[in-house]
């Protein structure tokens, strides 16, 4: 989750009279609050705790309130983990009562759509010219759905590849794979050596297996790289996510840790971080763990190495980001001014800094400092030059209930009780499911 920014008031005005002029969504009327009577604002957030989002959260919060606290009250409920945001979001979405403004995570904007409770936010956009120029028309059309309307505004610009710990990698003599055939060499190697190659997890959303699985798919040619950048795919029945599957397969039977298979992530940041594991695959943000001492053993982040993943490749993607669902004038104008400050260009440039993030745009630069001090995401960077292929993640191209039910079949294929093949259809009938 994630961050915060300036406009002049003219600005901002413009915008907040666009706003309250458009009757999207979860819009109604309002009954005039007292005068001097702060906006109640609601957000719900999981970025708390050990989340390596938590203190660039905080900062956001607290210049949200620095700006706007004398005229807005921020409620801000804090749920444990990303499972919990999700549980809790859906279920208020069922009953019309998300909070003002939400964070878009598998499927909570779907939902948000398909029931009225998002704000269509061109409108928003084109009253702040300024704004709009600071997330760039890109990321405007990343998150633009199907109906041709944008319901939500990107935080930020997911490059993913996979880190490594390269004490690892030098004492088998191994560099990071160029094909998936040299990958999964590197892994037979890293086990024959007495090191567990891979760091995986297949709980909750699945989300350092679906990353790796993602790589696999959106490598497999033209096909498999025009199905890993599609959204919703009517199937998941071909080829290049099969081959995809059967080599996660392998990964989860020989190459990965024994509770990988039902584990959530923080299973899978933990083996890497303790070093019993040689990779793993996550975005930037991952790295304020490896020199955290109160979860990486001492001295880890100078052994770590940020590779791409074979054939050239990363995942890229825009995140969804934040939507408004607030459902009066009032909220609704409050919640505008809280999503600029989340995702304007300070935001951005706090998000960069503080996690590693991408910004949306090439207008924020990396300071000399900065790359001294994040050698790996300055790493990221000059690697991303040399990028032949791109695709999105798992989380963003499917359906909730596809990345479900892969978290419920991976055990099965992990245990050789469904082939790839069989978890394909799993896959479909989940699609059928969510129809």
């Amino acid at each position: 989750m994630k961050r915060v920014v300036k406009k002049s008031t003219a600005v901002a005005l413009v915008g907040i009279l666009a706003v309250s002029m458009f009757a999207g969504g979860c819009a109604k009327k309002n009954e005039s609050k007292k005068e001097g009577e702060k906006v109640i604002l609601r957000y719900a957030t999981s970025a708390v705790g050990t989340n390596p989002n938590a203190e660039c959260e905080k900062k956001l919060i607290e210049r949200f309130n620095e700006m706007y606290g004398d005229e807005i009250e921020l409620v801000v409920e804090e749920l444990p983990s990303d499972g919990a945001y999700l549980d809790k979001m859906k279920v208020l979405a069922a009953t019309n009562e998300l909070p003002d403004v939400v964070y878009s995570i598998n499927g909570v904007l779907d939902l948000a759509v398909k029931n009225g409770q998002a704000m269509e936010l061109t409108d928003v956009l084109e009253a702040d010219p300024e704004y709009k120029e600071e997330i760039g028309e890109d990321a405007i059309e990343a998150v633009r759905q199907p109906d041709g309307g944008v319901y939500s505004v990107a935080d930020s610009n997911t490059q993913i590849g996979y880190f490594y710990n390269k004490a690892m990698f030098d004492d088998c003599g191994i560099e990071p794979a160029e094909t998936w055939d040299e990958f999964m060499e590197n892994c037979k190697i890293l086990k024959e050596k007495g090191y567990t190659p891979i760091a995986l997890n297949t709980g909750d959303n699945c989300w350092a297996a679906n990353l790796v699985l993602a790589a696999m798919i959106g490598t497999d040619g033209e096909e498999g790289n025009k199905f890993m950048n599609s959204v919703h795919p009517d199937s998941y029945q071909n080829e290049s996510v099969v081959k995809g599957l059967t080599m996660m397969q392998t990964l989860l039977k020989e190459y990965t840790t024994e509770d990988a298979v039902g584990g959530g992530y923080p299973v899978a940041s933990n083996s890497f971080c303790q070093e019993k594991t040689a990779m793993i695959a996550n975005g930037m943000w991952a790295t304020a763990d490896f020199s955290n001492p109160e979860v990486a053993v001492d001295g880890l982040m100078d052994r770590i190495g940020v590779a791409a993943f074979p054939n050239q490749s990363l995942i890229s993607n825009y995140e969804l980001g934040y939507s408004v669902c607030a459902k009066t004038d009032e909220t609704k104008d409050a919640a505008i001014k809280f999503l600029k400050c989340i995702t304007d260009a300070e935001a951005q440039k706090m998000r960069m800094e503080m996690t590693g993030v991408v910004p949306l745009t090439t207008n924020i630069e990396m300071t000399e400092e900065f790359k001294q001090e994040q050698p790996l995401f300055a790493s990221l960077m000059e690697i991303k030059k040399d990028v032949k292929v791109e695709y999105k993640t798992v989380d963003s191209t499917a359906l909730p209930s596809v990345v479900n039910a892969m978290s419920k079949y991976y055990p099965e294929l992990a245990y050789g009780n469904i082939t790839p093949q069989e978890m394909t259809v799993k896959m479909d009938e989940a699609i059928k499911e969510a129809e």
